[in-house]
């Protein structure tokens, strides 16, 4: 009897417990859970030509280039050069970078100096050097939207030259003069401190070609003394010639990008 009776608690035991398995089971779902987007931080690492327009005034320039006989120097200002930037690994979508361009405009005219003919020109150039850091926005894949800052240094200038058809080896050694009348050369400039707010937009063609429009502001905050021939301090310079102006830029770049 006592047997009996153990037997039939096992047995309704172990049904009690498959039961309960079974309902558990009835709950399990085998779908697929959907993953998680996660977001790649931006990574790039380039280097490459840049290509700039520095829409610079030159009313200034242009008064003293008609004083001279001498037709207008035209804006912008066309400035080629090369850029190098790279990710910064500890802080993301964060880039560090520099760029160097340079570039002139000049104006050309045939004069007389007395009875003597002479080609006559004036050339007004700008040279940038800038570290760069901006942060990298990814909207979609390929495309890169990077607000920026530069801090730069660099120098303008304003060449005035002159010359006959043909000069003379001895006479441009002559102790006395350089270069002996009508011929003529002088140049002032200003060496430059400057801020760069800029916006680039970015986008990797492949994983190994990056191309660049960008819109920037050149921002002009000291500017040394101006300096004739390398020697004299100029005096009276108009104020309103500066590097300060806005900039519109095209860049090719090679390297890795994300």
């Amino acid at each position: 009897m006592t047997r009996s009776l153990i037997a039939i608690l096992v047995a309704l035991t172990l049904v009690s417990t498959s039961w309960a398995q079974d309902e558990k089971l009835d709950d399990l779902s085998f779908e697929e859970a959907p993953l998680k987007d996660e977001a790649v931080p931006y990574f790039a690492i380039g280097v490459g030509p840049v290509f700039n327009f520095a829409f610079a005034s030159t009313a200034d320039v242009n008064s003293r280039a008609a004083a001279i006989g001498l037709g207008e120097v035209s804006s912008p200002v066309f400035q080629i050069g090369a850029e190098i930037f790279t990710a910064v690994g500890v802080i993301p979508n964060l880039r560090l970078g520099f760029s160097w361009t340079s570039g002139s405009n000049s104006s050309t005219a045939d004069v007389t100096v007395g009875s003597v003919f002479v080609q006559r020109s004036m050339r007004y150039g700008i040279t940038s050097r800038t570290f760069h850091l901006d942060y990298a926005w990814v909207p979609v894949k390929s495309l890169a939207i990077l607000p920026g800052v530069g801090f730069g240094w660099g120098d303008h200038r304003i060449e005035t030259f002159q010359s006959t058809p043909t000069m003379d080896w001895n006479s441009l050694t002559d102790s006395a003069t350089i270069a002996p009348p009508p011929n003529a050369y002088s140049v002032i400039e200003q060496n430059t401190l400057y801020l760069l707010p800029r916006l680039n937009v970015e986008y990797a063609v492949t994983p190994f070609l990056n191309l660049r429009a960008q819109a920037a502001y050149t921002w002009q905050f000291t500017g040394s003394d101006w300096v004739g021939n390398n020697n004299a301090t100029v005096n009276n310079v108009p104020s309103n010639i500066s590097v300060s102006c806005f900039n519109f830029q095209f860049g090719v770049f090679v390297g890795l990008f994300n």
